[in-house]
């Protein structure tokens, strides 16, 4: 204790190890235990336990397991949706659908209704499964609607093909026998060819319009569009006259489907978009109640116990849970404008709502960073290893660019013992322990206290330093890695990230690490538990009120009316009360609590012992202060929002005293507009998306959210109306080469190679009595974009149809017995089978086109085999015999679509994955400009907050979707290799969690003063051009690696992190060379330490650290994906030699 040497916290730049005056070599630090009761007293509670933890007991007398979990077990599928869906709120879409059911099956068999239907009539059973009313009025009304007006659209546009075709009619007879026209006898080639062109632009045009809006209201009319398109061609072609009525008889029974779906989703349970959407934020709310439960309980725990670890995974699983009802809440925010409401709030205050309660969900995925940030959970660096010897370095060819060349038995590794003999296990574990130690001893030294020294010695002790705890670091990891023993042309690819992975691996040793880092980490916790868990406690139990208040949101417009003053009374005094008591708590923490964790740095400030260098007490590095402020600020804006939230609740409850009727406030012309870019309450439930779109976002945020648009290299912008007009032709005809477009083409051109045997003279009437139009828009429905999901659709229908068959065939025989078909025993069967079936048909967690096709079919049986028996259809065929020929059907057709997608143009789910997350990469780097330009213009806003803030949610679901799409790509089997799925899911959360820190950014820079902001911008070098130009190159090229699958150079401008952390500041907020402090303090005191502003600052910096850190790892991650190109030899390879340029390090920029 002897040396003048210590670390002054004020001065900063405690990572730099230095030497002493007279040339000694730095010693390592000592082993010093944080003070945590500086300025009070320890409790007998503190004294007793040094970790401060509480470890829990387990109960060893579990009770009983019941039965009913039991049988669970033993039964070959989960039923654990059954129990989780049977709630009264999710049973009323069912009662309302399985109404609707009936009553279909009640028209169907009624004579006086089926028989003006023609042989459309099952199309009431069908349409009644695949179009189920099950959404809230408003949006039952608004798909309807459309759907009714594609039907219109398709039997208008075969009208025209009918007519175009009667005129090329050699032969017309307006009175021809029935027979006659089954038998194909008047079918001509003329007319044929224009009603196939007709087929071809129609169908095309609907599945356009399919793959172009996605998901959303115009999903199931497009569908039901072709299956007009296909009946009515197919059928007029028999006709020797023209016969516009055949589309009757698809239109009627549809438009009486859509008048039952209106009819009855206003009569049985009528439902509110108001209403679900509070709903959907209750179910956001209350996984939050039990995040903050094991938030309390996880910082009781050893940070280095399993159980800490396996709290840390059950609250990221409930905010995952939270997070999923956010696409929920935003698709029917689009409708709240147009909702039809009777009660106290307007629809549009209830909507504002839901950009609170996502910065909600934000703040608590802030508070789950801190576990990221500390041991042993904390997020490190993928390492890869050097593949080859490093026992004699050169300044030739470097060993890592020779992956190919294995190590000889008669090389020795680095560290290894002579002469190749092997060593037992404790010789190669000591040795390991001695690499580690040798590699560490360098990282942790005593710092000078005198900025003077510390200026004059810093290059050259740096140097030496880096010099030889990176050739160690190096040995260590080769001699560790198993890779290192293996030849990498056992698995075919070459390392990468090498360079990368040297870098960090001499930051870990010198920066980030510490011999006493688990107990330091320890102290930590429990301080910030000791300074948290009150707030904590406020804040779950104010959540509670808050969802008490979502959940009753709808209740009380009617009933006596004192009762009803009474009740809002009370609720009004206990939501004050709540919110109330968490502003005083909030208050509480801000002043006092969240002091706390300064405990250990308050001696390091006392100027006594500054001046005493006595070196009794040391003070932690700055990164453990910086990590508890990050932890504390989104707490605190966690109970901040929260009492925003009860602040408008507060406001509703005084303003809004009387219920009323609440009308849309936007003009009808605008209730039908719909764009792809909007986000839809079934966009999780479709597999087909467009990888370029990210729903929720505009195309024209683009452009406000920078300066910045693509130019067309080809030609300049048009300067005349000629030149638009062109410019405009021109558009229009290269966007036919695009993905939905040639999609849409594709489509087409199959739907008429399967309409040909009805088009045909010689098999028409073979195909017109067998039904060959089941296959026709089966397989035409089954083509998607994706090879995968078109694959998917193979099996998925085939099953699903044979299950199916089987189920609509039983209750086809349970129904009529031995006879043609009993009308009370079909609406016997439906009314006691559809509860059941759309029970099902909701909640099923299966795929939705094996839900979806299942029933379908099982009401087609049904519904055809009635129709059978009471038409005059050549078709005769019922139950089993009809199921049979249905799945013949469903095969033929599905299998030509499967073979159909592997000619040109054909795209795969793989490059779909890739152009997903190369489209969502660019959208980041978009967003991240946009925040340091909001930052950097505080004073003269330029950029729309609200706008980033949707572009980043929009990016989250995004990603989120894309998982559900993976699921497919097992069916895209390939012969070259399987599908690296986990080097995808590696970038895929990568994006989400810089998508999070950008969140977290944004909500910084808001609550920065302006000169705090600068000084922020300072210290991260967001605003230092050279800095920026590698960050922004480093998103565009893995971007377009991404898009492209384009290898990376060797060397690109990664690591990052290596030159965000040049400057070391410790806690200052400026250096001490710096020209301009902005009037914040150079030297560091308490008072600015409790300062809010430098909390603010210190997150912000930690935040920047863990996007820099993220597109360090990202390029990594694409270039494991993608690999490398351009080497060359001799760049990131260690020299031993004398010189004083430090290894590894990149040249600067004006070499």
């Amino acid at each position: 204790m002897n040396s003048p040497q210590h670390y002054d916290p004020r001065m900063g730049d405690e990572d730099i190890p230095e030497e002493s005056e007279q040339g000694h070599p730095p010693r390592p630090q000592k082993h010093v235990r944080i003070p945590t009761n500086v300025g009070r007293d320890a409790s007998p509670d503190e004294a007793s336990g040094e970790k401060g933890c509480s470890h829990q007991t387990k109960d060893s007398n579990k009770p009983p397991e019941p039965w009913s979990a039991r049988l669970a077990k033993l039964l070959p599928f989960d039923l654990g949706w059954v129990p989780a869906n049977f709630t009264w709120s999710k049973l009323k879409p069912v009662i309302r659908c399985a109404t609707v059911c009936f009553v279909s099956a009640i028209l169907m068999v009624i004579p006086q209704v089926y028989v003006p239907m023609g042989q459309g009539s099952f199309l009431l059973l069908i349409s009644s499964f695949l179009d189920p009313p099950s959404d809230p009025f408003l949006a039952v009304l608004e798909r309807e609607l459309i759907f009714l007006t594609f039907v219109i659209i398709a039997w208008a546009w075969c009208c025209l093909g009918i007519f175009l075709a009667h005129l090329a009619r050699s032969h017309i007879d307006y009175t021809p026998p029935i027979s006659a026209v089954q038998a194909a006898q008047y079918v001509e080639a003329g007319p044929t060819i224009i009603l196939a062109a007709f087929v071809f632009l129609g169908s095309a045009f609907f599945l356009y319009l399919k793959g172009r809006l996605g998901p959303g209201p115009y999903l199931i009319a497009s569908i039901f569009g072709c299956i007009c398109i296909d009946i009515t061609m197919t059928t007029a072609a028999l006709y020797p006259f023209p016969n516009y009525l055949i589309g009757q008889v698809i239109a009627i029974p549809l438009a009486l489907h859509c008048g039952l779906c209106i009819f009855f989703s206003a009569v049985v349970f009528p439902c509110t978009i108001t209403a679900q959407y509070t709903h959907t934020l209750f179910s956001v709310l209350c996984p939050l109640s039990d995040f903050l439960v094991q938030h309390r309980k996880v910082l009781q725990l050893d940070p280095s116990s399993d159980e800490f670890k396996a709290t840390v995974k059950s609250i990221v699983g409930l905010l995952n849970s939270s997070e999923g009802g956010l696409g929920q809440a935003a698709a029917n925010v689009r409708l709240l404008k147009q909702d039809v409401v009777f009660g106290r709030f307007s629809p549009t205050k209830i909507g504002e709502f839901q950009p609170i309660i996502r910065r909600l969900a934000t703040r608590a995925n802030g508070m789950d960073i801190f576990f990221t940030l500390i041991e042993p959970t904390r997020e490190k660096f993928p390492m890869t290893p050097i593949p080859s010897r490093l026992a004699t370095p050169r300044t030739g060819t470097p060993s890592s660019t020779r992956p190919q060349t294995p190590i000889s038995p008669s090389t020795p590794i680095p560290g290894s013992p002579p002469n190749g003999l092997r060593e037992d296990p404790e010789q190669t574990a000591r040795r390991r322990r001695n690499l580690q130690k040798r590699a560490l001893e360098h990282s942790h030294m005593h710092k000078s206290f005198t900025r003077k020294l510390h200026l004059r010695l810093r290059e050259h002790h740096e140097e030496h330093q880096h010099h030889q705890v990176h050739f160690s670091l190096l040995n260590l990891a080769h001699a560790l890695s198993p890779l290192a023993r293996v030849s990498t042309t056992a698995s075919g690819e070459t390392a990468v990230g090498v360079f990368e992975s040297q870098r960090y691996m001499a930051i870990e040793a010198t920066r980030l690490t510490q011999p006493d880092e688990m107990d330091v980490t320890a102290d930590f916790v429990r301080l910030l538990h000791e300074s948290c868990d009150e707030l904590l406690g406020t804040t779950q139990s104010t959540l509670i009120g808050v969802k008490a208040w979502f959940a009753e949101v709808r209740r009380g417009s009617f009933g006596g009316r004192a009762k009803i003053e009474k009740a809002r009374a009370e609720r009004l005094a206990n939501l004050e009360a709540i919110n109330q008591g968490l502003k005083e708590s909030l208050q509480q923490f801000r002043k006092q609590k969240r002091h706390r964790v300064l405990d250990p740095y308050r001696s390091a400030f006392d100027h006594k012992h500054v001046r005493s260098l006595s070196g009794i007490h040391e003070a932690p590095p700055h990164r453990y202060l910086f990590h508890c402020y990050m932890y504390q600020y989104h707490l605190m804006r966690f109970a901040s929002i929260l009492t925003e939230v009860l602040d408008t609740i507060i406001k509703l409850e005084k303003e809004n005293l009387k219920a009323r009727m609440w009308l849309p406030k936007i003009p009808i012309r605008k209730m039908l507009e719909w764009s792809p870019w909007n986000p839809s309450e079934d966009m999780d439930k479709v597999d087909d998306e467009d990888p370029d779109i990210i729903q929720g976002i505009q195309p024209e945020w683009n452009e406000d959210l920078g300066a910045t648009r693509r130019r067309d290299p080809d030609a300049l912008p048009p300067t005349n109306a000629f030149q638009h007009l062109v410019h405009w032709l021109y558009e229009n005809v290269t966007a036919l080469g695009r993905g939905n477009a040639l999609f849409a083409l594709k489509a087409g051109l199959l739907t008429v190679i399967l309409c040909i045997p009805s088009f045909l003279k010689g098999s028409a009437a073979f195909a017109y009595r067998e039904r060959f139009v089941w296959g026709i828009f089966m397989g035409q429905l089954t083509l998607a974009r994706f090879r995968g999901d078109t694959t998917f659709g193979l099996v998925a229908r085939i099953i699903s149809t044979f299950m199916g068959g089987l189920v609509g065939a039983a209750m086809w025989y349970i129904s009529t017995g031995s006879g043609h078909g009993n009308p009370y025993g079909l609406a016997a069967v439906v009314c006691v089978c559809a509860p059941f079936f759309f029970f099902g048909r909701l909640y099923w967690p299966v795929p939705p086109m094996t839900n979806i096709i299942f029933f379908v079919t099982a009401a087609l049986v049904l519904g055809f085999s009635w129709q059978n028996t009471h038409t005059t259809l050549p078709f005769r065929f019922m139950g089993w015999q009809l199921a049979w020929r249905r799945f013949v059907l469903v095969v033929a057709g599905v299998t030509a679509a499967f073979v159909f997608s592997f000619l040109p143009p054909s795209t795969t789910l793989r490059k779909y994955q890739r152009k997903t997350m190369s489209t969502t990469v660019s959208e980041l780097g978009s967003v991240y400009c946009s925040i340091v330009s909001f930052a950097n213009t505080r004073e003269h806003q330029e950029v729309a907050r609200g706008e980033i803030m949707q572009s980043l949610v929009a990016i989250r679901l995004k990603l989120k979707r894309s998982l559900v799409l993976r699921t497919n790509i097992v069916y895209e089997f390939s012969l070259r290799g399987r599908w690296p799925s986990h080097r995808y899911q590696k970038i895929l959360d990568l994006q989400l969690q810089i998508a999070y820190l950008l969140s977290h950014l944004m909500s910084v820079v808001e609550h920065l003063e302006p000169a705090w902001s600068r000084a922020f911008l300072r210290r991260t070098r967001f605003l230092d051009a050279d800095f920026q130009g590698d960050v922004l190159a480093v998103i565009s090229m893995v971007s377009t690696a991404l898009r492209t699958g384009n290898p990376l150079p060797q060397i690109t401008p990664c690591p990052l992190l290596d030159r965000f952390m040049i400057h070391t500041h410790g806690l200052n907020v400026i250096r001490q060379e710096a020209d301009d402090d902005y009037g914040l303090p150079r030297t560091m005191t308490i008072d600015t330490l409790e300062n809010e502003q430098y909390l603010c600052f210190s997150v912000g910096v930690t935040i920047a650290f863990g996007i820099v850190l993220r597109l360090d790892k990202l390029m990594v991650a694409t270039k494991e994906l993608v690999g490398e190109q351009y080497h060359i030899h001799g760049i990131g390879v260690p020299e031993l030699k004398s010189s004083n340029s430090p290894l590894g390090t990149r040249p600067s920029k004006d070499v």
